[in-house]
């Protein structure tokens, strides 16, 4: 039932594992959220694909249709949509749209060649100072390489290479676009200079920017529900659709994070963290790009596994937690928090090397392998579970300490995702960083930046700032400093631990592959 004077706004974000979406109102309040789980398909070693039918378009349309009947909202009141996404990917389509092969998408690895030609030509600073991020095979603009020679057929067949929310996007409207921050991460296409494609990149690296599709800002209307996306998700045809972005840069704004200083870190199975700057930063060890607020930039990076490391050991050596978590109503991770609470700061001498899945930022290293130092016959379960909670505490740090070396000055940090429900874990961070945190609870996270860059780009919000006015910080996490001057000698081992056993991490993988 619609109330008068009131309209909605639909947002939707297609993640790894899962899609979410929100419906919020004129007056920034979450009506409904529903969420949809994909799978992701290891192909072998470091190539990792996804099927964009089912996961990213078939999930929009389920999601589309379960919010639209939890609310019974009419269609007609429904004045605008966005849809951000895990990025960045590259998705081949066809003149008519259809899916060409599967997605190759941002964990995927096959494009170090690529990477490494451009560097032998450039070197690697001149790539980053060109495209303000190192070259890696994380970003699209390598894997549409890889493409473009590995399968010249299918490249040939290609009318334009889409992210994975921007494949939900055309199948909406029928236009092909990206917005300025996922470009960014199409490296090396992208000038952030000029803040458009670049012509003298395509030509050195011998092709492709003609299947890269338009820019457009964020929160700007690209286009509008055709009649045939009408009928498949249920909305109404006509209604806007805007640009959106990157599912890590979107779930920031939506816990408010809009000016120059501030900052933020998603306890996720990824670790990512990001800062806000008024000038752009280049720096090879960190991610560099455009804020989805205009005239914005953003440096930060992203922890391979962070909370994939607490959730490894549950599933593996948290067999007890998981059994009595049903019976006492609780959680399998509060009942280790539980056991982690009683080990002393520092783990009693452990230090993890969190790379369990190689690692990009900073050290952008696939080989690297994880590492728990200084184990004795004297350590426990409990002690190896809050190491590994202060791993990511180190990692972060050192991304920290970088960006402090480059003039950006981290004061404190909104803290959210589902990790960030553990006042323990909050609590080391605080203390290995020196940084308060913020905890934001409740989160609908990406899909609220969504839903309110679509009310941005429709007239329903004015500014990108009043997002604030709905942000709901629910506690305040302060370090204590004398655990921080403890954290602090063992930060130290942890640096000191990688070059250390860099090159064997090199050797190691020789040997098993």
């Amino acid at each position: 039932m619609t109330n008068k004077g009131e309209c909605y706004l639909f947002g939707v974000d297609i993640g790894t594992s899962s899609s979410k979406g929100a419906i919020i109102n004129n007056n920034g309040k979450v009506l409904a959220e529903a969420m949809v789980e994909h799978d992701i398909n290891i192909i072998k070693p470091g190539w990792v694909e996804q099927d964009p039918e089912k996961c990213y378009w078939g999930d929009f349309k389920e999601i589309t249709k379960t919010l639209l009947n939890k609310t019974q909202i009419s269609p007609e009141d429904i004045v605008g949509v966005g849809v951000s996404s895990l990025a960045p990917d590259i998705i081949p389509i066809d003149k008519d749209g259809n899916v060409i092969r599967p997605a190759i998408i941002y964990m995927d690895r096959r494009a170090s060649a690529e990477c490494e030609e451009l560097e032998r030509k450039l070197g690697s600073e001149e790539v980053v100072q060109r495209t303000g991020n190192i070259a890696d095979p994380y970003y699209a603009g390598y894997k549409l390489e890889w493409y473009m020679r590995n399968e010249p057929e299918n490249y040939n067949r290609t009318y334009k290479v889409l992210n994975a929310d921007k494949f939900v996007t055309f199948r909406l409207t029928g236009s092909a676009i990206i917005d300025h921050t996922t470009a960014m991460i199409f490296a090396p296409y992208y000038d952030p200079r000029k803040s458009s494609w670049s012509s003298e990149m395509s030509d050195l690296v011998g092709g492709g920017i003609e299947k890269l599709p338009d820019l457009y800002l964020p929160h700007e209307v690209v286009g509008h529900v055709t009649d045939e996306a009408a009928k498949a998700t249920g909305l109404k045809a006509g209604t806007p659709v805007i640009a959106a972005g990157p599912d890590a840069i979107v779930s920031a704004y939506s816990v408010g994070m809009v000016n120059k200083g501030e900052s933020c870190f998603m306890y996720g199975t990824t670790g990512c963290w990001f800062t806000i700057i008024d000038k752009p930063i280049y720096d090879k060890r960190l991610i560099a790009t455009r804020h989805v607020v205009p005239g914005r930039y953003i440096i930060g990076g992203g922890m391979i596994a962070t909370g994939g490391l607490v959730k490894w050991f549950r599933d593996n050596f948290g067999h007890l937690e998981r059994s009595m978590a049903d019976i006492l109503n609780t959680s399998a991770y509060q009942l280790l928090d539980q056991e982690a609470e009683k080990v002393p700061p520092g783990s009693d001498g452990l230090v993890v090397l969190p790379y369990f899945l190689g690692e990009r930022t900073p050290i952008w290293d696939i080989d690297a392998k994880g590492l728990i130092f200084g184990l004795s016959l004297s350590h426990t379960r409990a002690h190896v579970f809050r190491s590994l909670m202060e791993a990511g505490g180190y990692g972060l740090r050192h991304h920290l300490d970088i960006a402090e070396s480059l003039g950006v000055k981290i004061k404190d940090m909104l803290a959210v995702n589902g990790g960030a429900r553990s006042k323990l874990w909050r609590q080391i961070i605080s203390d290995i960083t020196g940084v308060p945190q913020y905890y934001v609870h409740p989160v609908p996270g990406a899909p609220y930046g969504d839903a309110f860059l679509a009310g941005i780009g429709t007239g329903v919000f004015k500014r990108f700032e009043d997002l604030k006015n709905y942000v709901q910080i629910k506690e305040k996490t302060e370090p204590n400093s004398k655990n921080h001057e403890l954290y602090s000698k063992l930060y130290q081992i942890y640096l000191n631990l990688y070059p250390k056993v860099k090159d064997d991490y090199k050797t190691l993988s020789k040997i098993i592959s």
